[in-house]
C-alpha cells in the first residue's frame, strides 16, 4: 500500500526550497481580441524557472533532503532532459556532482544544457525502459546515489507549483497538467485536492503516448509498446507506481490530444501569448483549446516547460 504525500509534507517542503526555484506567475490568455479582459484560461509559467522548466523544484528539494554523504557521493538519475537540467543546475550550485542517462534521441538542446550547467551526460538506447537500467549500472560502479524521479520524495518536491496557484488564483475551478509517468498530475493534484477538493484536476497528455490514460481507464498501470509523438518530454511508457496511486486517488479525468492539436497550441501561445512553450508544456492548452477541457469558470493549465530546438519552434510555425 502506498503511504500518500501528506499537506503537512507539501508545506514543509515548499519551506526549504531556495531563491534559485522562482514562484512562477499565473497570466490570463485570451484567444481573440474579443476575450481580452474576460479570459477563463489562465497560465501558470513554470518555463519561466532557471532552467525553463518545473523540475528544478524537486531537485532542489531532493537533493536538499540527501545526507551530506551521499551528496559527496554525487547523483545520477534517468530523464529526458527538463529534470537533467534541474539536477544539472541544482547539483552546480549545491556543489553535487550530476550524472543524467539520457535515450540518443532526446532534443539536443537539453542535452548541452545539461552539459551547460556542468552535469554529465550518458546516453541509452532509444526505449524510455533502458533508462533505469543503465542508472542502476553507474550506481553500482561508480558509487553514485541513484535518484528516484518517480518517488513519493521527487513529487513532493513538485508540488509547491501547486500551492502557489491555490494561493494566486483562491476561485480556480480547474487545473490542468502534462502527463507522462504521472510525478507532477500526481503531486499537483494531491495539493490541490488537500487544499480544496471542489477544484478539478485534469491530466492532459498526447494521443502517440497515452500510457496514463489507458492506466486510468483501467484502474492500474498499464504499459504501452511505445510512444510516438514530439513531446519528448511525455516519453513515458508506464506510469509510476507511486504517482498513479495519487493520480487514481486525486485525479478527475486524463484527457488526450492529437499532435495538430499540440502544434495549433503552441502556435496560439506564441503569438498570441508571446509565450514560447515547448510541446510538452502546450499540451494542456491543446486540450482545453480543442474542448475536452470543462469550459465553466476558471481554468489554470501548467505550461511545464519552454525548452525547445529553434528548428523545432521554425517547424511548428509551419
Amino acid at each position: 500500500m502506498v503511504n500518500l504525500i501528506t499537506l503537512e509534507e507539501i508545506e514543509a517542503a515548499r519551506a526549504i526550497l531556495p531563491s534559485q526555484v522562482r514562484r512562477t506567475p499565473i497570466l490570463p490568455f485570451s484567444r481573440s481580441s474579443g476575450e481580452v479582459g474576460r479570459e477563463t484560461l489562465f497560465l501558470k509559467l513554470e518555463n519561466h524557472q532557471p532552467m525553463g522548466a518545473y523540475k528544478v523544484r524537486a531537485s532542489f528539494y531532493l537533493l536538499q533532503k540527501m545526507s551530506p554523504e551521499d551528496r559527496a557521493k554525487g547523483v545520477v538519475l534517468g530523464s529526458s532532459g527538463n529534470f537533467a537540467q534541474g539536477f544539472a543546475y541544482a547539483g552546480r550550485e549545491l556543489g553535487v556532482k550530476v550524472a543524467v542517462v539520457m535515450m540518443r534521441q532526446v532534443s539536443p538542446y537539453k542535452v548541452e544544457a545539461v552539459r551547460g550547467f556542468g552535469g554529465e551526460v550518458v546516453f541509452c538506447d532509444n526505449e524510455y525502459l533502458a533508462r533505469q537500467p543503465k542508472v542502476e549500472e553507474i550506481s553500482r560502479e561508480r558509487g553514485m546515489v541513484a535518484v528516484d524521479t518517480e518517488g513519493r520524495e521527487a513529487m513532493i518536491g513538485h508540488s509547491s507549483l501547486a500551492l502557489e496557484i491555490i494561493e494566486d488564483m483562491p476561485n480556480v475551478d480547474t487545473v490542468v497538467t502534462p502527463v507522462a509517468a504521472g510525478g507532477l498530475l500526481g503531486s499537483v493534484a494531491t495539493a490541490i485536492k488537500l487544499n480544496n477538493p471542489r477544484v478539478r484536476v485534469i491530466g492532459a497528455q498526447p494521443e502517440g503516448a497515452p500510457a496514463m490514460s489507458r492506466s486510468f481507464k483501467a484502474g492500474e498501470p498499464v504499459t504501452v509498446e511505445r510512444w510516438r509523438t514530439m513531446c519528448d518530454a511525455l516519453s513515458s511508457t508506464r506510469p509510476g507506481d507511486v504517482p498513479f496511486q495519487h493520480v487514481k486517488k486525486y485525479v478527475d479525468d486524463v484527457v488526450l490530444v492529437s499532435e495538430e492539436e499540440i502544434a495549433d497550441a503552441f502556435r496560439m501561445l506564441l503569438m498570441r501569448g508571446k509565450i514560447l512553450a515547448e510541446p510538452a508544456g502546450a499540451v494542456p492548452v491543446a486540450a482545453f483549446l480543442a474542448g475536452k477541457i470543462p469550459s465553466a469558470g476558471k481554468t489554470v493549465a501548467v505550461i511545464s516547460g519552454g525548452n525547445l530546438t529553434p528548428e523545432l519552434a521554425s517547424d511548428l510555425m509551419k
